[in-house]
């Protein structure tokens, strides 16, 4: 019917600016925890959803790739598909990386 339920999930563009901040601070803080001595960088963004939840939840699915020796190299990168959960208070500064689940 084209109308939202309040607290349900919407699709977001993935080119929306709180997205892609969102996916920033997810990225970073994936490769803070990831105990892996090279960086993951993002290879494709397959579909983000958001929720109003006291604040803002990004839902992000999408492929990462773990680059060599800190060179982008993709032809020798294993990829992933990911989904991170990022809540968001950009009113506060505040963005949280609530779950990543890669496989």
């Amino acid at each position: 019917t084209g109308c939202d339920v309040p607290g349900g999930l919407t699709d977001v563009d993935v080119n929306d600016k709180g997205a892609k901040i969102a996916l920033s601070h997810a990225m970073d803080e994936y490769n803070r925890g990831s105990g892996d001595v090279n960086l993951y960088k993002v290879v494709e963004v397959i579909k983000v959803q958001g929720q109003a939840v006291e604040g803002y939840k990004y839902i992000i699915t999408l492929r990462i790739a773990r680059t060599l020796c800190r060179k982008d190299k993709p032809a020798n990168a294993h990829i992933y598909r990911c989904t991170f959960v990022v809540w968001s208070r950009p009113w506060l500064n505040d963005w949280q990386l609530l779950e990543a689940k890669c496989h």
